[in-house]
């Protein structure tokens, strides 16, 4: 019976994550209505909703900065230096991701200029967009992970 439970529980448990990852990609698309209309107008949406997933990306970053800053600033005045070391490592881990994230992304739409076209704006945006949906999903993990009933629900990452 207890077995029973457990697998019943486990099942509840991943159907849940399975519903979190959708709610999660569907809060960042904003690009649904953009495939209608003429290419120039496609071009045009897309790339103000790259635009707009730059700038919640870029939010999220600076938050999530800001939160070790607080942490480190915070433990700095106690006697636990381990923590201070490990809060250190952790900015410094987000800030080289983030750099090495950005050229990533830039050369992975550079792959779509290729050739040019009316087309290619489209798919150097729709490139970009997908590369910052999954950087979104990314840091988002990293903010609930983090956030566990501290102060970066105050610092308001979401």
């Amino acid at each position: 019976m207890k077995k029973l439970l457990l697998i019943i529980s486990l099942l509840l448990q991943s159907i849940i994550l399975i519903s979190q990852d959708s709610i999660t990609i569907d809060k960042y698309n904003f690009d649904k209505d953009c495939y209608d209309g003429a290419q120039q107008e496609i071009n045009y949406c897309l790339s103000n909703v790259s635009k707009k997933l730059s700038e919640i990306v870029q939010k999220k970053f600076e938050c999530l900065v800001s939160y070790f800053d607080l942490k480190i600033n915070e433990y700095s005045f106690s006697k636990d230096t381990s923590l201070v070391a490990d809060y250190i490592k952790e900015k410094q881990f987000l800030t080289s991701s983030q750099l090495a994230w950005e050229k990533l992304a830039e050369e992975n739409a550079s792959f779509w200029e290729i050739g040019g076209g009316t087309i290619t704006p489209m798919y150097v945006a729709i490139s970009l967009i997908k590369d910052k949906k999954d950087r979104l999903i990314w840091l988002d993990s990293i903010i609930e992970e983090e956030g566990q009933g501290d102060v970066i629900v105050v610092l308001k990452c979401e």
